[in-house]
């Protein structure tokens, strides 16, 4: 059993949001808090992937000959969604991050 303080306004919030689903906030409190640890766990290791998914990389940040490509200072593998060969013209957009490799896209002209 754990005793927790919220602020006035907070509370009042609560308690409204636990009567508009017919729980008590007690069980508001617990699936809150349940929910939460369940997306840290899910998402800690997508941290990185919502910090560089949907950018934009510029042709210069791209070394097709080592198949790195640098975003934010850190280098790290990539794959090209469609299998092609990297155009030393084009633009990519990153669309997807598993560990250190990630997918990018060519962005159309």
């Amino acid at each position: 059993m754990t005793t927790i303080r919220f602020p006035e306004d907070v509370y009042e919030k609560l308690k409204e949001q636990a009567a508009a689903k017919h729980i008590s906030i007690n069980q508001m409190v617990v699936e809150s808090v349940e929910q939460l640890l369940e997306d840290s766990q899910t998402n800690s290791s997508t941290m990185e992937s919502r910090l560089i998914l949907n950018q934009v990389v510029a042709p210069d940040k791209i070394f097709a000959d080592s198949g790195l490509v640098l975003v934010n200072g850190i280098y790290y593998r990539y794959l090209t969604s469609d299998n092609q060969s990297i155009k030393s013209d084009t633009a990519y957009l990153i669309i997807e991050a598993t560990g250190n490799i990630l997918t990018i896209k060519p962005i159309q002209k």
